[in-house]
C-alpha cells in the first residue's frame, strides 16, 4: 500500500467552537488558559479520527502576538501547557503519532509581506523552534509571503527535525504577497524541507492546483479550509466574524482529497473546520488503499 501522512484537521477553529463562551485575540490559546480540558478533548477526538500527526495548539502563540497582548512573559509557559494537553490525549488514546510544532504567520493569518528584516523574522522562528523542542516534527503553515517562509525553514532546519511548509493560495493562484506558487517553491526547496504543501485554502483551489505544486517538488501534500469567506480576518477583525460552509461534508472533502492523492499528493489532513467527523470519515475511505504513517517517517520513504 502506498504510504501517505494523514494530519489532523482544524484544531484551532474546533477548540474554539466547543468553547462557546470564550471570546479572544488569541482564539484556541484563551480556551487551553481557561478550559484546558477542552484542547486535550479536541486532540484526542482527532488521534481516535485516525490522525497520524497533531499539531500543538500554539498558532497563535507567537511573541510578536502575545506582546501585543501584554502575555509575552507567559509563553514559555503556553507552549509547554500545549505540549502537556496533547501528551494527555496521546497517553488517554495509546496511539503512535507525531507531535508537530507549529511555526504561523507570526502576526496574523491571511497578510501580506511584512515590512521586517529577515533577521527579525528569523529570530523569531529560532524561539518558537526552541520552545517546542520536544517536538518530533515542525508544520510551517499558511505561509502568505516568502519572508516569513523562508525564515521559518531556516528554523525548522536548523532542528534537524522532519519539517513542512505550507502555502496559502488566493483565488487568483497567487499568495498575499502576489508572489506565484512557483516563486514560493523556488524560495523555500534551498532549505529542503520534507514536504511542500498548500494549506488554508478553499479545496476546490486545492485540487485546481495539486498537479502544478506535483510538478515542482518531489514530495507534496494539502489540507484546506471549509470557512465560507476568510476576509473579515484579512482585514483585521476577529474570528468570531468567520462562518464555515455548509457543503463541505465528510464525504464531499474527502472526494477532493482523493483527488489530491491521485494528483501526487502524499500528506493530506484538514485545516479550518474540517472536524474530527471530516478525518474519520478519510481515514476509514483511505485505509483500504493507503497506508497511514507519521509525518516523521517520510523521510525514511522517501
Amino acid at each position: 500500500m502506498r504510504p501517505i501522512v494523514l494530519l489532523d484537521g482544524g484544531l484551532g477553529q474546533e477548540v474554539y467552537r466547543r468553547a462557546r463562551t470564550i471570546s479572544s485575540p488569541l482564539w484556541s490559546i484563551a480556551v487551553m488558559q481557561q478550559q484546558p480540558e477542552v484542547v486535550t478533548g479536541v486532540h484526542r477526538d482527532f488521534i481516535r479520527a485516525g490522525a497520524t500527526t497533531l499539531t500543538l495548539n500554539t498558532y497563535t502563540a507567537t511573541p510578536t502576538r502575545l506582546g501585543h497582548q501584554g502575555l509575552l512573559k507567559q509563553m514559555p509557559a503556553i507552549h509547554q501547557q500545549a505540549f502537556e494537553v496533547l501528551d494527555r490525549a496521546i497517553a488517554e488514546t495509546g496511539a503512535e503519532v507525531d507531535i508537530a510544532g507549529c511555526l504561523p504567520p507570526l502576526l496574523a493569518s491571511y497578510r501580506g509581506q511584512p515590512d521586517r528584516s529577515f533577521d527579525d523574522v528569523l529570530e523569531e522562528y529560532e524561539t518558537l523552534v526552541r520552545l517546542q523542542a520536544a517536538a518530533d516534527v515542525f508544520l510551517i503553515e499558511t505561509m502568505t509571503n516568502t519572508l516569513e517562509a523562508r525564515a521559518a525553514c531556516l528554523a525548522a532546519s536548523r532542528s534537524g527535525k522532519p519539517f513542512g511548509v505550507a502555502f496559502r493560495l488566493e483565488a487568483d493562484g497567487k499568495l498575499r504577497s502576489g508572489e506565484s506558487l512557483y516563486e514560493a517553491e523556488a524560495a523555500v526547496a534551498y532549505y529542503r524541507p520534507t514536504a511542500v504543501m498548500l494549506n488554508c485554502c478553499e479545496p476546490e483551489l486545492l485540487t485546481t492546483t495539486m498537479p502544478q505544486l506535483a510538478a515542482l517538488y518531489p514530495t507534496v501534500g494539502g489540507y484546506a479550509n471549509a470557512f465560507q469567506s476568510v476576509e473579515a480576518l484579512a482585514r483585521g477583525g476577529s474570528v468570531d466574524e468567520l462562518e464555515a460552509r455548509t457543503d463541505v461534508s465528510p464525504a464531499v472533502y474527502t472526494g477532493h482529497v482523493r483527488q489530491w492523492l491521485a494528483d501526487g499528493a502524499r500528506v493530506v489532513g484538514g485545516c479550518c473546520d474540517i472536524t474530527p467527523a471530516h478525518i474519520g470519515y478519510l481515514a476509514e475511505s483511505l485505509t483500504p488503499a493507503f497506508e497511514l504513517i507519521r509525518f516523521s517517517r517520510l523521510r525514511a520513504e522517501g
